[in-house]
């Protein structure tokens, strides 16, 4: 039985007043928040920092073609560290430690935008009718408006603040169906390279409008350096997740294990939403950096717009899964203020029709300036 739209985005906007009228009370219990950390930034955190990503089942090497999720893009902007927060908007979206951690000595906040199109289609894009046992077409074009804040730790073996903690706290708008272009834009891609188009978008998601919150924390654990000359370290990053809205409500958990130099500089790559979030911001001296990584996670699913179909009924759909799983596996590259990653991703099947694994790759240029 599907939700009427009117009742999922007052869901969305009922959690999004609760949480922000609940900040101030646990401002006064959180230690991070009854005595937040004084603002802190390094003359490379005072740059912008700016994101090109795409992912693309062309990146599948087992089983290549246009299916389930077939292409991603996103262009983001995060802003310089910012040290003049109102106060009023800091208590609002502190959320508080969990988990008993020590409160953190300093803090970076920053305000992220970004612009993203992701693309869905069932595996026979070949057939104009409808394929009831198959996921629908969709596409979904959303803007990000969102606050990050990295905490930091003095760490008396290095004689500065180290990066802990990573908050994220993110809202999505956007709209679902024909408005969102991925007929013109997958149709027209596929004329160009000379490939046959995906007939079936006439039976794809109706537009409809869009609303998400999501939360995500991720945790600098276990840094261990292995060889002093040259540097190979390892570190753990631990994450945890909620998000509600229209086109995606779930939890998920998981974390990303790292091997190489200079993994203080970041939190690990990022990935599009509503895909399990990464971190846009990184830091460095501009000396040379990499890391191998692989992660794991699991989401218990609520709600999949591009699988329950349009949240007023009147489309098509499948049979969603309530559990998926994900593994990732990449390497990451920092040099000079850039950072170029790749990720390959493995995920379990989403919907009971069809029992098959989705695999797609994600490249990332992220950048200071």
């Amino acid at each position: 039985m599907h939700l009427s739209l009117a009742k999922t985005v007052a869901l969305a906007m009922a959690s999004l007043f609760i949480f922000i009228a609940s900040a101030p009370a646990w401002a006064q219990t959180s230690p991070d928040a009854s005595r937040p950390p004084p603002p802190s930034a390094t003359e490379d955190e005072q740059r912008s920092i700016y994101t090109f990503q795409v992912e693309n089942d062309v990146f599948n090497r087992f089983g290549r073609s246009d299916r389930d999720y077939t292409s991603g893009v996103r262009i983001g902007w995060l802003s310089p560290a910012i040290t003049d927060m109102p106060r009023g908007i800091v208590a609002m979206t502190t959320i508080p430690t969990f988990l008993g951690e020590a409160p953190a000595d300093s803090v970076i906040r920053r305000v992220a935008v970004s612009f993203g199109q992701n693309i869905y289609t069932p595996e026979n894009t070949y057939a104009s009718y409808p394929i009831y046992n198959d996921r629908p077409y969709a596409a979904w074009l959303y803007t990000s408006v969102a606050l990050q804040y990295t905490y930091k730790r003095h760490d008396s073996a290095t004689g500065r603040d180290e990066p802990i903690r990573l908050d994220t706290l993110q809202l999505d708008l956007g709209v679902i169906g024909p408005a969102a272009g991925g007929e013109f834009l997958q149709n027209n891609f596929h004329n160009l390279i000379g490939v046959e188009p995906a007939y079936g978008w006439a039976n794809q998601l109706h537009n409809e409008p869009t609303i998400g919150l999501t939360f995500e924390r991720r945790w600098r654990t276990g840094r261990t350096v292995l060889i002093d000359n040259p540097k190979l370290e390892v570190d753990f990053i631990p994450r945890a997740a909620v998000a509600v809205g229209n086109v995606a409500t779930y939890g998920s958990v998981g974390g990303t294990a790292r091997i190489g130099k200079n993994l203080r500089d970041d939190f690990g790559p990022t990935r599009a939403r509503p895909a399990l979030p990464g971190s846009d911001a990184f830091i460095g001296d501009g000396s040379f950096g990499w890391y191998l990584f692989a992660g794991v996670d699991g989401q218990a699913v609520a709600r999949n717009i591009f699988l329950d179909g349009n949240t007023d009924g009147f489309s098509q759909s499948v049979s969603r899964r309530p559990f998926v799983g994900e593994a990732q596996a990449g390497l990451a590259i920092l040099w000079r203020g850039m950072r170029l990653s790749y990720t390959q991703v493995l995920r379990t099947p989403e919907f009971f029709e069809r029992d098959r694994i989705t695999q797609f790759g994600s490249i990332n240029l992220t950048f200071r300036y």
